[in-house]
């Protein structure tokens, strides 16, 4: 079943770049809601409301997280 907006909230966002032709990323990247523990090889960033969490896509590089 997918999760449902109303009952089932967004906890962690994760997101891998890639340039075309490069063997490996250059970003690994993890967003949380609420504090989490480090994940090896990847950024993390938590936020205290899935609110903020949700606009890392949309305002991420605005706001200097990525």
């Amino acid at each position: 079943v997918f999760p449902e907006p109303q009952q089932d909230p967004v906890i962690a966002i994760a997101a891998v770049g890639l340039r075309q032709g490069a063997r490996e990323p250059f970003l690994r990247a993890v967003f949380t809601l609420l504090p989490c523990a480090p994940v090896r090889g990847a950024a993390v960033r938590s936020f205290d409301t899935e609110r903020e969490l949700l606009q890392v896509g949309v305002w991420g590089k605005k706001r200097g997280i990525l």
